[in-house]
């Protein structure tokens, strides 16, 4: 048995020492993370991080009980106040998929029953548009902008995790300093702010695996009916979370999995694991009847000749010109194809060729490629899901590359500590729970990149759990304590490496130019299906946008026609420029620096026949989340402001800032260490 819980652990680590160096030497460079930090920079980071932990890990230790229960209230309230700052202040649009849901979800709400067709194609999404429907029910009747209570509930539910890495913490008695080192982890975590704010299923089932792991744990402590009714709660949890998203089916199995180890390791009797084995079966099948019921009571009807094959996202995984994730003529491909039957020998054909041209070889290499999409990026797509805001602090819509990069930076960085330490937890620790997150790593490993679509966010579920792991490894490094000789060295090395990230990131940041900068958007109605509204000859579409700061450029989305148009801008009573042109010629306005503020665009067809632009249907307006009981069309646009001479990605004093306060606490905790190690000598 213990060859087993080995083996499995260090598998897992073997996989996360693989994502370390993808992690270190290939970050994904792509939308949301265009510009990265060297690896030199990167490393000196992880190094300095590693040393603070160390010198911060002994200094908590040595605080009396009742200091650290005021210091981790402290943090917690932090958390809170953090939490509810963001869930006031940036509100989003919801783009893509997230978009048909919110849409649906209010349909839902007020009564009706007409599903938009993007659900015949993709119906996985149905029982999350259901949930949110049932959320956003009584909300609409406090209030028509129901979006800061939603996010304040999304970030509820996700801090359920947080509840109960504590509790696992406390059990596992290392509540000094772990509480506070999760609690700190949470606080800065990128991720949990980001997903917390983004409204789709990502944030569901971001908690689902250390909720279930402290409700197992739990059930070991008591037992009859109590621990009974604590495995039909986990299996329920674990069953909607599967509805919900169906790559949780590998938490499902994680858990038959583990209920066998502890058979095994005799914790539990025969009877006690078939009872569980049991309640894991009951409860998933119990959902799948909940849902279909739901699906029906809200008039959901599937059609099978619409639906995507399971094998179109398998067959888009093997796409080496996209390493793996979603692209939108794989999507169209199968798509376009009218039957069932022929979407699925579409999507097989593709497998086919796909598999026959790479070879076992090419396929060995695009495997590594979709690893590297899976693990390489700390903040797993936090800043891909969105550019579009209802609403969100002014400087952040200004400054939106800038503040990527830095945090972007501080993400990877405390990523790749998480990641050293959690491999020191796996190849350390033996027990059930270690081996539990073991299964959930590699599981969710299999499953996207052996052969599902692959993105950064499908990782997101073991975020908690490397968070745990990774404080557990924390507490398996002993406490450094250096000499005066090695501290001297340590002195000239800190300041040495200082110095070169110092100037590699001031590289970075002249080499990087941005041309552009986005001060608007609404960019809906593009995906799966394509929104257009008609103007016809001598009709005016007016319509309002938002600059959060100056702008010069206003990009459309016309179809290609001949009819001539003339366009207005102008901002409140004064008119900036007025345009008259066909559509394509008109589809990217330029005019002079305008200040920030709302903008009013005036389109009218001067022409023949009818011209089109792209709009978005919906029961919200974009610009301020207000829900209407009518649904109304909303114009395609980018405001942005192009420099004449670009700018650079960062400062100089920015970068020096950065740098000297990392120098600064890395020196101060190698004293500290070196200090510490004298006075254990002279006592």
């Amino acid at each position: 048995m213990k060859a087993i819980v080995k083996g499995i652990n260090w598998l897992a680590a073997a996989v996360l020492v693989v994502a370390i160096g993808l992690a270190w030497l290939q970050p994904i460079r792509f939308f949301g993370n265009p510009d990265w930090a060297s690896p030199l920079v990167q490393l000196a980071l992880v190094l300095g991080l590693l040393v603070c932990l160390n010198a911060g890990r002994l200094i908590v230790r040595q605080l009396s009980a009742k200091q650290y229960h005021w210091l981790v209230l402290g943090a917690i309230g932090l958390v809170v106040v953090v939490q509810g700052w963001l869930a006031v202040n940036f509100v989003d649009v919801a783009r893509a998929d997230a978009f048909y849901v919110r849409q649906q979800a209010l349909v839902l709400a007020s009564g009706g029953h007409q599903w938009q067709h993007y659900f015949m194609i993709y119906p996985n999404n149905v029982n999350m548009t259901l949930l949110e429907a049932v959320v956003l029910k009584p909300l609409l009747h406090l209030t028509e902008t129901p979006w800061v209570f939603m996010n304040g509930l999304r970030f509820l539910w996700a801090d359920t995790a947080l509840v109960s890495g504590l509790y696992l913490l406390k059990r596992w008695r290392y509540w000094q300093p772990g509480a506070l080192g999760l609690v700190g982890i949470w606080l800065v975590s990128v991720p949990v702010a980001a997903y917390g704010l983004f409204a789709y299923t990502d944030v569901l089932v971001l908690p689902l695996m250390l909720d279930s792991l402290a409700l197992l744990t739990l059930s070991q402590q008591v037992g009859g009916w109590r621990r009974g009714g604590l495995w039909l709660i986990d299996g329920l949890l674990v069953a909607t979370g599967v509805m919900i998203k169906t790559n949780l089916i590998v938490l499902w199995f994680a858990l038959v999995m583990i209920g066998g180890i502890v058979w095994l390791q005799r914790r539990w009797s025969g009877r006690q694991l078939f009872g569980w084995l049991m309640s894991l079966a009951v409860t998933l099948l119990l959902m799948v009847a909940v849902m279909q019921r739901a699906q029906h009571q809200a008039g959901y009807q599937r059609q099978p000749n619409a639906a995507l094959p399971a094998t179109s996202w398998i067959a888009m995984s093997l796409n080496p010109k996209s390493d793996g994730q979603y692209r939108h003529d794989d999507f169209a491909l199968v798509n376009q194809q009218p039957t069932a039957k022929a979407k699925q020998q579409q999507a097989q054909q593709m497998i086919h060729q796909r598999l026959q041209h790479m070879g076992v070889t090419g396929t060995l290499v695009h495997l590594l490629k979709k690893l590297r999409v899976f693990w390489a990026t700390g903040d797993f797509d936090s800043f891909k899901l969105t550019t579009q805001w209802i609403r969100a602090p002014r400087w952040y819509w200004n400054h939106q590359r800038q503040c990527q990069f830095w945090l972007v930076l501080m993400t990877q960085t405390i990523y790749l500590v998480m990641l050293v330490q959690a491999i020191v937890a796996l190849l350390q620790r033996r027990d059930w729970p270690v081996t539990f997150l073991a299964l959930t790593i590699l599981g969710l490993t299999i499953f996207h990149v052996g052969f599902w679509e692959v993105e950064g966010r499908y990782a997101l579920p073991l975020l908690p759990g490397l968070m745990l792991l990774s404080l557990m490894g924390g507490r398996e490094i002993p406490d450094w304590q250096f000499s005066v000789s090695m501290r001297h060295r340590l002195r000239w090395l800190t300041a040495t490496l200082a110095a070169v990230s110092l100037i590699s990131l001031w590289q970075t940041s002249q080499s990087t130019r941005v041309n552009d900068v986005l001060r608007g958007s609404q960019g809906n109605g593009t995906y799966v299906v394509t929104m257009k509204q008609a103007i016809r000859p001598h009709q005016v579409l007016k319509s309002a946008l938002q600059a959060s700061g100056p702008s010069n450029t206003i990009q459309l989305q016309p179809d290609k026609s001949q009819q001539p148009v003339t366009i207005t801008l102008a901002k409140g009573k004064r008119t900036i420029k007025r345009w008259t042109g066909t559509p394509n010629q008109l589809k990217n306005l330029v005019y002079p620096v305008t200040a920030a503020g709302q903008l009013q665009l005036t389109i009218k067809n001067q022409g023949k026949r009818a011209v089109r632009y792209g709009v978005v249907t919906a029961n919200y307006s974009p610009l301020t989340g207000q829900v209407t009981a009518k649904s109304k069309q909303y114009l395609q646009y980018a405001v942005k402001q192009h420099y004449q001479q670009p700018a650079t990605l960062t400062t100089g004093k920015a970068c020096l800032v950065v740098i000297a306060i990392a120098w600064a606490a890395t020196s101060w905790s190698i004293e500290y260490l070196s200090t510490n190690k004298q006075k254990f000598a002279r006592e």
